[in-house]
C-alpha cells in the first residue's frame, strides 16, 4: 500500500511539474508576442537619433554651453521646455536632482521671467541653465524638447529625442564617470544664461 501512494506521489508531482512546465512557457511565448506587437506599433521607449549636423564635433562652448563642458570626457546635457508636457513630467520623475555628468538647459519659453522656471520644475536656479530665445538650441541647428546631446572628450557626439525620464537614466548610466566639480564651475561668460 505504501508503495502505491508513494508511486501515486511521485506520478502527482511529476504531472504537477508538467503543467507548471508548460505554464510558464506559455507565459514567457505571451511576453514575447507582446514584445513583438510593441515593436511593430512603435511603442518600446527608445529614445530617437537626431542628427547633429554641422554642430557635430564641435566644442560645447561653440554652441554657447559652458566652457567647462569643453573639458568633460563625457556629458548629458538634458534640454527641456516649459511649454511641453513630456518636459515636465520628464522633470517631475528627476525629482529636482540631477545626477553627476547631467546638464540641465532650460527653455523658458514665454515665460516673463526666466528665473521662475527652474524652481517650478523642482530645481534650484543654480543647477541649469537657462536658454533664453533659444540660444544655444539654435547654435545646436535643432529646436526640439525633451532632447539630450551627448558631450565626449569636450566635443559634442550625438543628440537623441527622449520620451521619459527612465530614457535619461539610462542615458546617465552608460556615461564614463566624469569629475563633475570641474564641470559645474560655470565661467563668467555664461553667467547670463543661468537663471
Amino acid at each position: 500500500m505504501t508503495t502505491t501512494l508513494a508511486v501515486v506521489a511521485i506520478v502527482l508531482a511529476a504531472g504537477l511539474g508538467v503543467v507548471v512546465f508548460l505554464l510558464i512557457s506559455a507565459q514567457v511565448e505571451t511576453f514575447r508576442s507582446l514584445k513583438q506587437i510593441r515593436e511593430q506599433a512603435g511603442l518600446i521607449d527608445r529614445a530617437t537619433p537626431v542628427d547633429l549636423g554641422e554642430a557635430r564635433d564641435l566644442p560645447a562652448s561653440a554652441v554657447g554651453l559652458p566652457a567647462g563642458l569643453d573639458t568633460a570626457t563625457s556629458a548629458l546635457v538634458l534640454f527641456l521646455s516649459d511649454k511641453c508636457f513630456v518636459c515636465r513630467s520628464i522633470a517631475a520623475g528627476l525629482q529636482g536632482v540631477l545626477p553627476p555628468g547631467l546638464w540641465l538647459v532650460l527653455d523658458p519659453g514665454t515665460t516673463p521671467e526666466g528665473a521662475r522656471i527652474a524652481p517650478e520644475l523642482g530645481f534650484r536656479p543654480d543647477d541649469v541653465i537657462v536658454d533664453r530665445g533659444r540660444t544655444i538650441m539654435k547654435s545646436i541647428g535643432i529646436l526640439l524638447t525633451p532632447l539630450v546631446v551627448v558631450v565626449e572628450h569636450g566635443r559634442l557626439r550625438r543628440a537623441s529625442g527622449i520620451t521619459s525620464t527612465r530614457q535619461v537614466y539610462e542615458m546617465v548610466g552608460a556615461l564614463v564617470p566624469v569629475d563633475t566639480t570641474t564641470i559645474h564651475s560655470l565661467d563668467s561668460d555664461h553667467e547670463g544664461m543661468r537663471a
